[in-house]
């Protein structure tokens, strides 16, 4: 075999090698990864095959009972527990089988591997700047009235620079009577706004949703938060609950439980 033929194998072997460490590791990683995740009393999600599956079974959500999880109530770790599942809410127990009080918003789960889940702050929002520009970008008036007016501010990309997050709602007004009711999330990042939710409709008795940013959790180990969010909704109905992924100019719906 000639040098030349030799130098390009060699450097054909190379280029594999690298392919392989930056492609292939990651999507064996990707592919065993796997998580099951409970998002309150209302949604349980299970991560497999790089697919994800909304649990609604009872049956099977009745064999995630009296397994390991790890525990956050309010985004704060609180500790491993058996959990639970009875009369459509969950219970966590500790090691010697004795019930343990939570309170708080949970969030629980089970996994090979670690998730990162961060603690922030929800705050009312005195800046309408990008949010007049969003209810114009919708045909909303600025001088909508609103039930719901929040920002929290999150560095979602890792980058270094806190991201603001608006959710913004007119649902369930009690002093004031829309004709149309309006439930919208967005993102601004170097004063860009990259829209999440988006939920107008015309007003019915009890319609629409009440939005907040629930968690911001690493689920893939890549240095880059998902985002959970709910829509509470009117009386006794069931949250809305969303798991988002920010990819690059847009918020992707990774999973909900509607």
């Amino acid at each position: 075999m000639s040098k030349r033929y030799k130098v390009i194998i060699i450097i054909l072997a190379i280029y594999l090698v690298v392919f392989f460490l930056i492609y292939g590791l990651s999507n064996i990683k990707d592919g065993t990864r796997t998580l099951t995740i409970l998002v309150g009393d209302n949604t349980v999600w299970e991560y497999s095959d790089k697919s994800w599956l909304n649990i609604t079974r009872e049956s099977t959500i009745d064999s995630l009972s009296w397994q390991e999880y790890k525990v956050f109530l309010d985004n704060k770790y609180f500790g491993e527990y058996s959990m639970w599942y009875s009369d459509n809410k969950w219970y966590a127990f500790n090691s010697d089988k004795s019930a343990v009080k939570m309170e708080g918003e949970l969030i629980a789960y089970r996994s090979n591997h670690d998730l990162k889940i961060k603690e922030f702050e929800t705050k009312e929002n005195s800046n309408y700047t990008y949010v007049h520009q969003v209810l114009k970008q919708n045909k909303l008036p600025t001088s909508s009235q609103m039930t719901v007016n929040n920002v929290v501010n999150f560095d979602i990309d890792n980058d270094g620079i806190e991201e603001q997050f608006y959710t913004i709602s007119n649902a369930f007004a009690s002093d004031f009577y829309p004709t149309t009711i309006f439930s919208i999330v967005f993102m601004v990042k170097d004063e860009k706004v990259y829209s999440m939710y988006t939920n107008i409709q015309e007003a019915n008795y009890g319609n629409g949703c009440k939005p907040y940013i629930r968690s911001f959790l690493d689920i893939n180990d890549d240095d880059k938060h998902e985002v959970i969010l709910t829509c509470a909704k009117y009386s006794v109905q069931e949250p809305e609950d969303m798991l988002f992924q920010l990819n690059k100019e847009k918020f992707d719906l990774l999973i909900s439980n509607q």
